[in-house]
């Protein structure tokens, strides 16, 4: 025999090349998988890792036990016939096994079941959960019979590489940007998955893989080697001449400037009603649009034809009868924390009595209303005082309205009754009684599962639940992202194809207090996230903050802020790890020494290049102070798990004065939008701005030019602090100190940063006054006076 007939005989009948080829093909594959960038979803100290570490050993040993005994156990079978009853036996047990030991542990626990009812699930979706089953059950069935045939590892093996060799392929093309910044460990993970499987498939005799002759795969993989080589080194030395910010910066000016014109394009009455009927698909404006036309002009309103906030909450309406909704008017206001508004003959009132802490608020309300409350009609409106929104519609029915809304003179074939307001019925108090705050319960997983509802079929949020917080969810993000940072702000806080957020905003991971209405009815709030149907209008909070200072950018400190108060019933261990204003104080306090950040640096000539560096030595080179200023969240009155995970969140005191810093950041509450970022807007400071929320003014909002939008996920939230900022020289206390091994001199560009704290205080004098609320409340009570009106078809505008 010659030397490569010796060395094919090893390779096929040798045990060790097929221990080699094994290790080579999950190394690999490890690898390339472990090359995705890191969640911000962080552990704790108290967390037991080695406990976790041990369960996650035992039961990978358990699931390689299971496999080897099914295997065995379907491979003394001599027929198909035996081994699918065989197969169905094990099944079977196994599932009444799993039904067994979860009933009884629910009886051990005393657990109750919580029965919700979801509107929105219809036989399409049980059809698909059948489908899927079937699917699922043919795809078991089928690779059972197939490793009977051979071996599980077989199996095994070729399922983990048709699973690697994408993962390394994709990971290789993505070298040289910021979501691959180790090219020599991806280079090592592809070589070893194509020479590992080689090996593999040669050591274990397979003949082909996939109907695919093996000397054919082992040709591919070869010149995916060589190509791969050649590829690696070019896409590794790969710089960028600028840094993409400035880019970013750029086109979110051109693009502010070409929205304000289309915002207002209209200089007389006429052009207005033009604009109107293009805009709102040949339908005349309201009656007594000249009125309001001359009440914004008088105001000086900023915006005079762009309105698609207003006109997206609306339009559903358009498709229920102004009969139904006058009588879910009345239904959505007997709801807790809920509060009528009524005008009749021109005068506007509501039903809060004297001693309702709610009642400044709505007080407030009649204010704006009363210089324009004698052009309205008689209406009645539903206001949520409370920070949620409350109409969480399922998408299906929000979506048969809408095609109901687009027929012309629908109307005429509804069945009418003639207004008639009646007294207003009293303010329904806050929920007390322990039983019926019970019922009102709603958890955490099916305020998620109700959230899914509202997507459309087929999208992330709607199609699966998102399981792995450990990683960065790249096809989240990149939609709305240019690179690292975030440059579509409208679709950043849309949740559907970005389900990772369900794991990551405390919003989703807190119950509300009050139960989500599953129906499409007249509910007027404050805020609300994309998947709501509630109709925004401008409201104030119990508490409004006071006026900001009018220190300029230069006179204020050169760093970014934050405290925080948090205050809870309660807090899961998830909330604690997860939570957007916990993984925000976390990251930017106490990383943990494993904890990387990836961030574009200067090399040679002002050319760039993304480097990996430990967080808690970048963020010693930023200036930063946010923390807690007092953290309360406990999970039962005994503390436990999650106080002591609490303790380990820095606390500092509560500064009188946030905004006499340059970088302020902004960010949700637990249950809505927050308070301060109007006054930040106003303060000659940056808001850094992280939410999913909208109000009435965030369609005016420009981001990059009013203010820095921060993606949720906070992974850029260091890069883009030093963009402006830049980074220190590296001196402090006369000791020279190194970031990742070298001294690092990153010059800042704070003249961007004084632009847009300049421009965003201009725009909100402009465009975000209080005048700005009454011409936005004066019109979108006009549209909605229409709308509940039973000639609504037959109302209009009509020039002179």
């Amino acid at each position: 025999m010659t030397l490569f007939d010796a060395l094919g005989v090893w390779i096929n009948e040798s045990r060790a090349s097929l221990i080699i080829g094994v290790v080579m093909l999950t190394l690999g594959t490890y690898l390339a998988s472990s090359q995705d960038p890191p969640s911000t979803f962080f552990c704790s100290s108290q967390d037991r890792r080695l406990f976790i570490g041990f369960l996650q050993w035992t039961g990978l040993l358990l699931d390689a036990a299971i496999a080897v005994v099914a295997w065995r156990t379907l491979a003394w079978a001599r027929t198909t016939k035996s081994r699918l009853r065989t197969l169905s036996v094990i099944l079977l047990v196994s599932s009444l096994g799993a039904a067994l030991a979860y009933w009884t542990s629910r009886l051990v626990f005393h657990a109750s079941l919580a029965g919700y009812h979801f509107r929105g699930l219809d036989s399409l979706y049980f059809f698909d959960v059948v489908v899927d089953g079937l699917a699922f059950s043919a795809f078991l069935i089928a690779t059972s019979l197939l490793a009977t045939e051979g071996s599980p590892l077989s199996l095994v093996g070729t399922i983990t590489f048709i699973l690697g060799l994408p993962l390394a392929v994709q990971k290789t093309r993505l070298i040289g940007t910021w979501e691959n910044v180790s090219p020599v460990v991806t280079y090592l993970a592809l070589m070893c998955i194509c020479f590992g499987f080689s090996s593999f498939i040669y050591a274990s005799n397979m003949q082909s893989v996939a109907i695919v002759h093996r000397a054919f795969v082992v040709f591919l993989l070869v010149i995916l080697t060589i190509a791969a080589t050649i590829y690696t080194p070019i896409k590794a030395l790969q710089i960028v001449d600028n840094h993409p910010l400035v880019k970013v910066i750029y086109n979110a000016r051109i693009e502010a400037d070409r929205w304000l014109r289309h915002a207002t394009v209209s200089d007389s009455l006429p052009v207005a009603v033009q604009e109107y009927k293009e805009r709102h698909n040949g339908r005349e404006p309201p009656p007594k649009f000249d009125i309001w036309y001359d009440f914004a002009k008088n105001r000086r309103s900023e915006i005079l034809d762009h309105f698609p906030q207003m006109e997206n909450d609306l339009l559903p309406f358009w498709g229920i009868p102004p009969a139904k909704i006058r009588e879910d008017t009345r239904r959505a206001a007997a709801e807790p924390d809920m509060a009528m508004l009524q005008i009749r003959g021109g005068k506007p009132q509501h039903n809060l009595p004297p001693g309702s802490p709610y009642k400044a608020v709505m007080d407030d309300l009649l204010d704006l209303v009363k210089g324009f409350a004698g052009h309205l009609p008689d209406m009645e409106l539903t206001i949520n005082l409370d920070e949620r929104p409350r109409v969480l519609a399922p998408w299906d029915e929000v979506q048969r309205v809408t095609r109901t809304a687009y027929r012309k003179r629908v109307s005429k074939l509804l069945p009418r009754a003639a207004p008639n307001l009646g007294e207003m019925p009293e303010a329904q108090a806050a929920i007390t009684d322990k039983l019926v705050a019970q019922k009102n319960f709603t958890s955490v997983r099916a305020l998620r599962e109700m959230t899914a509802l509202t997507c459309p079929p087929g999208t992330k949020a709607r199609a699966a639940t998102h399981w792995d917080i450990r990683d960065f969810c790249t096809a989240c993000a990149e939609p709305q992202s240019q690179g690292l940072y975030l440059a579509n702000w409208p679709l950043s806080q849309d949740i559907c194809h970005q389900s990772d957020l369900l794991r990551l905003h405390s919003f989703h991971m807190t119950s509300p207090e009050l139960r989500p209405l599953q129906e499409l009815v007249p509910v007027f709030s404050r805020a609300k996230t994309d998947s709501y149907s509630d109709i925004l209008i401008p409201l104030r909070r119990i508490s409004e903050p006071a006026e900001p200072t009018t220190e300029t950018f230069d006179m204020k400190y050169k760093q970014l802020f934050w405290r925080g108060n948090v205050a809870r019933l309660g807090s899961s261990h998830e909330l604690v790890r997860g939570g957007h204003q916990e993984r925000l104080v976390h990251a930017l306090n106490n990383p943990t020494r494993s904890e990387k950040t990836r961030l574009l640096l200067p090399r040679k000539k002002n050319r760039w290049a993304f480097e990996e560096l430990p967080t808690a030595e970048l963020n010693t080179f930023l200036p930063i102070d946010v923390s807690f200023a007092s953290y309360t969240a406990c999970r039962s009155p005994n503390g436990g798990d999650c106080d002591a995970a609490a303790n380990e969140f820095p606390k500092k005191p509560e500064v009188t004065e946030p905004l006499r810093n340059q970088y302020v950041m902004v960010v949700d509450t637990d249950n809505g939008p927050p308070r301060e970022f109007l006054r930040t807007l106003r303060s000659n400071s940056v808001p850094f701005y992280a939410s999913i929320f909208k109000e009435w003014y965030s369609e005016r909002l420009r981001p990059w030019v009013d203010f820095v939008p921060i993606d949720l996920r906070l992974h850029a939230l260091h890069g883009t602090l030093a963009y402006f900022t830049g980074i220190q020289d590296g001196k402090k206390n006369q000791d020279i100190r190194k970031l990742n091994g070298r001294e690092l001199v990153m010059r800042g560009r704070p003249e961007d940063a004084e632009w847009i704290a300049e421009q965003g205080k201009r725009w909100a004098e402009k465009a975000l006054r209080r005048e700005d609320m009454e011409v936005y409340l004066f019109r979108l009570l006009l549209e909605w006076g229409r709308i509940v009106d039973d000639n609504r078809d037959e109302s209009r505008f009509v020039l002179p």
